[in-house]
């Protein structure tokens, strides 16, 4: 009785002084861990003082900001290719079949054709620039590169510090506990929330994907159909085919989103790893029982468990890396078509 009494009161207070989840747990920064101790658990925070811990905490948020920058600006390149991609394929297209039927196009209309090669020169030029910076600035590997040393030092960090309390502190029950709540909060639950709530995003973009592509095919039927029946009896209203052109270009960006974003596959492989995080922590009491009974290796042995875990999606992530290049690769392939179609009109 006196024994589990005991193991009771290291794990009530060890989870007294490290706190439980918060949703801005993620905004602290490694670096400030020790302080953040300070005051609940000094024992802790004089460990993580240690210097192999504040030097691998300073270079992952290097590394994290850094990851964090080229994604940002890889996000917003490739989807301003992708956009005037669009533009400069339905306004190319546009304005050879305004040429096509423009003795029969009326004076106020002839500007048109005009405005619209103005969109296709401005969107083509745009596409080719962004699409340039794009490759030739190696955006791309430069986030993959920043974002796998960011995520190697994330497990580094606990790593190096479960390895310092089970190899220094072997006789101290009480650390190895605060050092297990500590790595629960700040790493287990950071991740695990992580991985539920992109699952959830990634799964609400595909379905926006999916809206996309349905509009699509909606106005690609009903240009190229309906459009080309009544063309039959009014020749006028072939014109108005450029709605099948816009449905094919809207279905090239539907596409590209996907490809890019990788919603569909994303949104399954991530609920399956939270899925397979949530089966280790059903063993967190278990390990908070080991730890109180004096067992010094099960701590490192559930934080390789969850790591290996993370290891294995961090490893998927980064494969995707020459996918995303082949989808800026065909944004430039597409590129190259409008302009030759150019030339050939």
């Amino acid at each position: 009785m006196n024994q589990k009494t005991d193991h009771l009161s290291l794990v009530n207070q060890a989870e007294e002084a490290i706190g439980f989840s918060r949703s801005n747990d993620y905004e602290i920064k490694p670096t400030r861990f020790a302080d953040h101790m300070e005051k609940d658990a000094p024992q802790l925070a004089s460990l993580l003082r240690h210097q192999a811990l504040t030097e691998t905490a300073r270079r992952y948020e290097r590394d994290d900001q850094r990851a964090r920058d080229e994604q940002a600006h890889f996000k917003r390149l490739s989807s301003q290719a992708t956009w005037a991609v669009f533009a400069a394929t339905v306004s190319a297209a546009s304005v050879a079949l305004f040429t096509a039927n423009s003795k029969e196009v009326v004076v106020g209309v002839q500007m048109i054709p005009l405005a619209l090669g103005i969109i296709s020169l401005v969107g083509g030029a745009w596409a080719a620039l962004v699409l340039h910076r794009v490759s030739g600035g190696h955006i791309l590997e430069r986030w993959m590169q920043a974002r796998a040393a960011a995520e190697t030092d994330r497990l580094g960090y606990f790593n190096r510090l479960m390895r310092l309390v089970s190899e220094k502190h072997s006789d101290d029950p009480q650390l190895q506990m605060l050092c297990l709540e500590f790595f629960r909060r700040y790493q287990f639950t950071i991740q695990q929330k992580y991985y539920e709530e992109r699952g959830i995003k990634h799964r609400n973009s595909y379905k926006k994907t999916i809206s996309i592509g349905s509009a699509a095919a909606f106005i690609l039927a009903l240009g190229s159909g309906v459009t080309a029946i009544l063309g039959a009896f009014q020749a006028e209203l072939l014109q108005f085919a450029a709605l099948g052109i816009l449905g094919t270009a809207l279905a090239t960006v539907a596409s590209r989103r996907e490809e890019l974003n990788q919603d569909e596959r994303n949104s399954e492989r991530y609920r399956r790893t939270a899925d397979l995080l949530s089966h280790i922590r059903e063993r967190h009491s278990e390990v908070q029982e080991a730890i109180a009974m004096g067992s010094v290796d099960v701590l490192q042995q559930y934080v390789a468990a969850v790591h290996e875990q993370l290891s294995l999606e961090h490893r998927q992530w980064l494969s995707e890396t020459e996918e995303m290049d082949e989808t800026i690769k065909a944004l430039s392939r597409s590129l190259k078509k409008i302009k030759q179609q150019k030339i050939r009109g």
